[in-house]
């Protein structure tokens, strides 16, 4: 589908949008006008986390962590049983300690230290004494989250005292519009995967994606003088394309086959002397079947009938197949009973609601010129600004982001593009799964553990973005060049990493250090000279190294290594398959970590990395180990609970034991405060995505990790053998493999989804298969062969 058949799509369904808009605003308004009125009171706090930060000096990243660690630890704990049960004790109220916590909303400002602590009770008073009660319960059990010697490291305390109630049912004005407005996307979208699924003929711009004939649009009966001229210029024209002036005899073809027979009779009934002057002599034949095309006498030719209501092109692809499988000559199509613009209400909502053709628009169609490179330069710019979008990673409200919206709206576009892929349909389904599965196992977990609906839909949201994202980057490869895709890309996580400065302490390692690369490496693919993009590899890896960055230097040294190997001199040997340059990957991988580990040891890299570096490896024996100690926490739990936790599960204090017990091994002195601030601060979050994606949905999503793997190292291999990989896909290959076994799901996704988008490797194409080539993206780039062995 293209971007001007969704619009169509669109614009033929528009009772649905109507629809799906007044759906919005209903389920907005009605949950406030039905039972009883609801009160809430809101109490503010302030949470202090100086000490917490200073205590972490030896992360250079916890300061950043503040926003997104110490603040949603203190929510978790207002919205627990632990701070409800002695506020219901001290107010008797007439609920249990879950239901009061349930009643419970927590809102963070950003770039602020202060939580809003909200309360709902159908008794104002009672809702605004909950709700003081619960502050002061939060400000004092909060300082046992960071426990110290001389005191808590956390100073959380009350601003005054909680608001007067206000009744909530009422929707803000604001939220009603984003309500009708979602519900109007939502018919959107399945208008256009309608269309997609039965995608009908409405003009001649459908009938010449199938056959390249004169084609004539008719409104329905009911059209008055219109209907009537039109069919005195079919019956004329009808000679000519015959290819007679005199009498001729055309065949007259329906798809479907009762589409003919009306539109035959009414040219025979016309006037004689009409028919006579203008015709020539004109006889029609109804012809029936279509596999075989049934004709018991000879014709100059065959006209199809299309019904602009229900024919599909899948309907004229069989008429005209027919045709031309039966010898005679196909003369053109008259796309038959399309609404007419004098058309009654009544037929105007049926036809909306139904997807029919529209004789105005047809008509405007046919008449438009010229309209290819605007339509064009449309579909490009609707994939730059959803690429933008994609890249662009900060958090929207109710935990969506602007790349899972972007996705979903352009959803008729991009999934057919999932289906020339290989591996695309299978990330789908694991993804689907996986989803299933975690909900399975957090309903299963329920009996003994909580459960924290916002770290539920904040990880399902992180997994339909990557996936959607995929799908979208394959499309966008089919309309935009390779550099093109990296930059809009690029852009987009740039200016989410820029929003998110404030407070960072190291902002190329958090923030920067991504983008930065992505842009460069695409902007040096327009030249496809290795020197250069080495280049740009260098100069990022020095940046690395003075801002502590091990693993991003690691990664652009092997994406220089493979640049600078597939840029050798071409022999003579035959073509090999793929995998047989995943061996040297791996070889490759293995050598550079031995070679990195013994050049931060010995200071090559600076004072600094040579210090931590050596102080890792001698608490836990391994670089690796002591960099990513939740590797053996993982594995406890893993054998505590072999299928996992489930989506948005919060830990028990036994599975913080049973953790505890695993990280021991590491002799790492600060690792219970780790394990307490961040792994499993309530939520299981063992920073690194595959753990991440077993403990939120079991092993089915361990597969799916997996599987990234695999197909991104195959999308890498094949671009190696054929001397087409780019800088920028030998950087995000390791790049994605390092955040599936070591970096955070929320960080990392990103670069796995990039990377397969563009390494997904086209399926080859059947003889005689229809449609248009599959356009190599990387390919687009210039040449990568080899520029040294010229000199």
């Amino acid at each position: 589908m293209e971007l001007q058949d969704y619009a169509r799509a669109i614009a033929g369904r528009w009772v649905w949008l109507v629809a799906g808009g007044a759906v919005g605003l209903v389920l907005a308004v009605l949950p406030g006008s039905l039972g009883a009125t609801e009160y809430r009171s809101t109490m503010a706090l302030y949470v202090g986390a100086d000490r917490v930060t200073a205590q972490q000096d030896d992360d250079a990243g916890y300061a950043a962590q503040v926003q997104t660690v110490v603040l949603p630890s203190v929510a978790e704990l207002a919205r627990s049983t632990l701070v409800s049960a002695p506020v219901v004790e001290l107010l008797e109220l007439p609920v249990s300690a879950a239901e009061l916590a349930g009643e419970v909303t927590v809102n963070t400002q950003r770039d602020d230290s202060r939580l809003d602590l909200t309360v709902k009770d159908s008794d104002p008073e009672r809702a605004r004494a909950a709700a003081q009660a619960l502050g002061e319960e939060v400000a004092r059990r909060a300082e046992l989250l960071y426990p110290a010697a001389d005191g808590s490291l956390l100073g959380v305390s009350t601003l005054g005292t909680a608001s007067p109630a206000e009744p909530a049912g009422r929707t803000s004005s604001t939220g009603t519009l984003f309500a009708g407005v979602g519900g109007m996307a939502i018919a959107m979208v399945l208008a256009g995967l309608a269309d997609l699924r039965h995608p009908r003929v409405r003009s001649g711009r459908d009938v010449a994606r199938v056959a390249s004939v004169p084609a004539m649009p008719l409104p329905s009966a009911g059209g008055g003088t219109t209907r009537d001229d039109r069919l005195a210029l079919l019956w004329s024209v009808l000679p000519s394309w015959a290819g007679r002036r005199a009498a001729s005899r055309v065949a007259v073809l329906g798809a479907p086959a009762s589409a003919a027979a009306p539109l035959v009779r009414e040219l025979r009934s016309h006037d004689a002397s009409r028919a006579g002057t203008d015709g020539g002599g004109l006889e029609l034949v109804l012809a029936t079947g279509v596999r075989p095309l049934d004709l018991d006498a000879p014709v100059d030719g065959v006209v199809v009938v299309a019904d602009g209501r229900t024919t599909t092109r899948r309907d004229l692809e069989a008429a005209v197949n027919s045709v031309r499988a039966s010898g005679r000559p196909l003369l053109g199509v008259v796309v038959d009973g399309l609404l007419p613009r004098a058309a009654r209400w009544r037929a105007r909502l049926c036809a909306g609601a139904r997807g029919e053709g529209t004789w105005s628009r047809a008509v405007a169609e046919a008449d438009t010129s010229g309209p290819a490179v605007v339509q064009q330069s449309l579909t490009r710019v609707v994939a730059v600004l959803a690429l933008v979008a994609l890249g662009f990673t900060r958090p929207l409200p109710l935990a969506l982001s602007t790349g899972l919206l972007a996705a979903a709206v352009l959803l008729p576009l991009w999934a057919p593009a999932v289906r020339r892929y290989r591996g695309a349909i299978l990330l789908f389904v694991l993804t689907a799964l996986a989803l299933v599965s975690g909900v399975l196992l957090s309903w299963s977990a329920s009996r003994d553990h909580g459960f924290a609906p916002h770290e539920a839909v904040r990880t399902a949201v992180l997994l339909l973005t990557s996936v959607g994202g995929v799908g979208l980057i394959l499309w966008a490869r089919s309309v935009l060049p390779f550099p093109a895709i990296g930059v809009a890309f690029g852009v987009g996580n740039l200016a989410s990493g820029v929003l998110a400065l404030p407070g960072v302490d190291n902002p190329w390692k958090f923030e920067l250090s991504f983008p930065v690369l992505v842009i460069t490496l695409s902007l040096v693919a327009v030249r496809g000279r290795p020197l250069v993009t080495v280049g740009v590899l260098a100069l990022i890896g020095v940046v690395d190294v003075r801002n502590d960055y091990r693993s991003d230097f690691a990664c652009c040294v092997l994406a220089a290594v493979l640049v600078l190997w597939q840029a050798r001199p071409a022999g003579r040997s035959r073509r090999t398959s793929a995998w047989v340059a995943v061996p040297m990957f791996g070889a490759l991988a293995t050598a550079g970590y031995w070679v990195l580990t013994q050049a931060l040891l010995a200071g090559v890299l600076g004072s600094g990395l040579q210090q931590r570096t050596a102080t890792q490896i001698a608490q836990s024996g391994s670089l690796i180990l002591g960099g990513r100690p939740e590797w053996t926490a993982t594995w406890a739990l893993m054998q505590f609970r072999p299928l996992g936790f489930g989506l948005g599960t919060v830990p028990t204090a036994e599975d913080t034991l049973v953790a505890r017990a695993g990280l021991a091994v590491t002799h790492i002195p600060t690792v219970d405060s780790y394990l307490e601030h961040q792994l499993l601060n309530g939520a299981v979050q063992l920073h690194y995505i595959i753990a991440d994606l077993w403990a939120a949905t079991g092993p089915v999503e361990v597969l799916l990790g997996l599987v990234m793997a695999a197909l991104s190292v195959h999308g890498l291999a094949d671009r190696l053998r054929r001397r087409r990989a780019t800088g920028l896909v030998c950087a995000l290959v390791p790049l994605g493999l390092w955040g599936l076994a070591f970096g955070p799901l929320s960080d990392n996704l990103p670069t796995l989804t990039l990377g397969l988008g563009l390494l997904l490797v086209p399926r080859p194409r059947h003889a005689g298969s229809s449609g248009p080539e599959e356009e190599d993206v990387l390919g687009s780039a210039a040449d990568l062969r080899p520029e040294l062995a010229r000199g």
